[in-house]
């Protein structure tokens, strides 16, 4: 059909009562392809159907579909790291639809009674230790299969990191709770302050009758500062500074704190110690402003609440005053950095003039990384150089016969949602291990489709993204409420209603130049 008469008849029509055929069997295309959202997205979630249930004004149907591939939308639509936005194909019209946003909205409007709890219908019982995301989803899939499911936690609240340290203005605790409960609503037992490691063993687990056993148990304590000048008052590590401000323990701070680092977790030391009543909050990481391993949203978010951030610094000492408390931080210039065959920031110091220089400080707080401990760790399991559990990154075997590792602790969970991928993938293992199969990694085949700029139609509308309605950075800093609201019903379904549907329209409107009346009404 001619784009004019395309517009003229679906325009004409818009009083007529034409049933809409998306997402049902009258629905003629074949779906032999992926969207790009859902080719990027870790959890391979159907982000199509979802948003297009919200733009029908259904966030529990959309709640519904999430929940079949990410057990934990409450906690993804908060601090997702949303991939599927940086390829949708929205962005060959304009800018990408909100989806993380949407995720949230779904989840804190979609909300319904808990589930009924799944009989188990399979023998074999699996132990999990560690209730992070990576723990958290391995034991929703393995429920949903068929097994008796138990996850070991050695804190006294389960989820983790999620719980434990990320900052209630990101991640309130209540949202992780909602879905924590429908995890255990399901059927998987959640133990508390039981840590597997040393005293109680692996070898423990199997005598009560474990047939499978995955660790899960993140990153304990934060990485070291290898500098001269050794630790002393007003220094803090990164996990340990989260933790006591996430639990309300810590102290409130004065003056200048400069914070050591520039991922995510140096962003979130940088906006609680705002928070925390500091008159000045400075960033200094190695990296340039580019390469900074802190996402640009991440970045910008503290930037907003007055956060500074100084790239290409490196520490050389921290000096004190009468030795016992830091009063300064020497610094000397970077010139360029790179990656070692290890994935380690490796870097080259700018020498002569302004190459050196001091600044003074009140608090630093050291953010430079996390890492396993091993001592916390079963002792059973072997480490590689790096310090990390011994594991196929593909199928999350470690070696021993039955036990498998998942998330941050085997090297395989960068971000949240990273770690809940790992955790499905190590299920899946565990299933085929149980099964008798052989344990081999799942592939995607299918193609993906993609929108080029030259193949929208000129009759498209083009509507600007309806960002994230949030707190103003001076209501922000003085309150520990989540910062980003969420959306209205109305804003979601706007939002919502910018989605292309591209699994399923792209086979009209980009290869074949006709709209059905759904989507005319949609995007038209």
């Amino acid at each position: 059909m001619p784009e004019t008469a395309a517009v003229n008849y679906y325009t004409k029509s818009k009083k007529l009562k034409i049933p809409a055929f998306i997402h049902v069997e009258k629905c003629w295309p074949a779906v032999d392809k992926l969207s790009p959202c859902e080719a990027a997205c870790p959890l391979q979630m159907d982000v199509p159907n979802y948003i297009i249930a919200i733009a029908q004004g259904d966030a529990r149907k959309a709640l519904d579909i999430i929940r079949q591939t990410n057990p934990l939308p409450s906690v993804c639509g908060r601090v997702c790291h949303h991939p599927c936005e940086t390829e949708c194909n929205r962005r060959a019209v304009d800018s990408a639809v909100a989806i993380e946003a949407l995720k949230q909205y779904a989840a804190d409007y979609g909300r319904r009674e808990l589930p009924q709890a799944i009989t188990p219908s399979k023998p074999a019982k699996v132990a999990i230790v560690g209730s992070g995301p990576a723990g958290l989803t391995a034991a929703h899939d393995l429920v949903i299969k068929g097994y008796a499911v138990s996850i070991f936690e050695a804190a006294p609240v389960a989820g983790g990191i999620l719980t434990s340290a990320i900052p209630e203005f990101i991640l309130s605790k209540e949202a992780v709770q909602r879905d924590i409960d429908y995890i255990k609503a399901l059927g998987v037992q959640i133990h508390t302050n039981i840590a597997i490691g040393k005293k109680v063993t692996l070898q423990d687990l199997r005598r009560r009758g474990f047939s499978a056993i995955l660790v899960a148990i993140g990153h304990q304590k934060s990485a070291g500062l290898k500098i001269t000048g050794a630790p002393r008052n007003g220094v803090f590590y990164a996990l340990d500074y989260l933790k006591e401000a996430k639990n309300g323990f810590s102290k409130p701070l004065k003056g200048k704190v400069w914070i050591i680092g520039g991922g995510a977790v140096a962003m979130d030391c940088a906006r609680t110690a705002i928070r925390q009543g500091a008159a000045e909050v400075h960033i200094a990481c190695l990296e340039s402003r580019e390469n900074m391993p802190a996402f640009a949203w991440e970045i910008e978010a503290a930037e907003r609440e007055g956060v500074k951030v100084h790239p290409a610094l490196a520490p050389q000492e921290l000096t004190s005053k009468n030795g016992t408390r830091v009063n300064g931080i020497k610094f000397q210039r970077v010139s360029s950095t790179s990656l070692d065959s290890a994935g380690r920031v490796k870097w080259t110091l700018l020498t002569g003039a302004g190459g050196e220089f001091s600044i003074d400080t009140d608090t630093v707080i050291i953010a430079v990384g996390q890492t396993l401990d091993q001592d916390a760790a079963p002792s059973e399991l072997t480490f590689n150089p790096r310090g990390l559990i011994n594991v196929d990154a593909l199928t999350g075997e470690t070696g021993l016969a039955g036990v498998f590792a998942a998330g941050d602790a085997a090297g395989t969970g960068r971000t949240v949602t990273g770690a809940m991928a790992a955790g499905r993938r190590a299920a899946l293992s565990i299933d085929q291990y149980l099964s008798g199969q052989p344990v081999v990694p799942v592939k995607e085949n299918r193609g993906v489709i993609t929108i080029k700029p030259e193949q929208v139609p000129s009759y498209f509308v083009r509507r600007e993204r309806w960002e994230m309605p949030r707190l103003s950075p001076r209501q922000a800093v003085k309150t520990n409420r989540e910062v980003d609201l969420g959306y209205a019903k109305w804003q979601a379904m706007e939002e919502a209603n910018r989605c292309l549907n591209c699994r399923m329209c792209a086979n009209c409107v980009f290869e074949r130049g006709q709209l059905c009346y759904d989507t005319a009404m949609r995007l038209l």
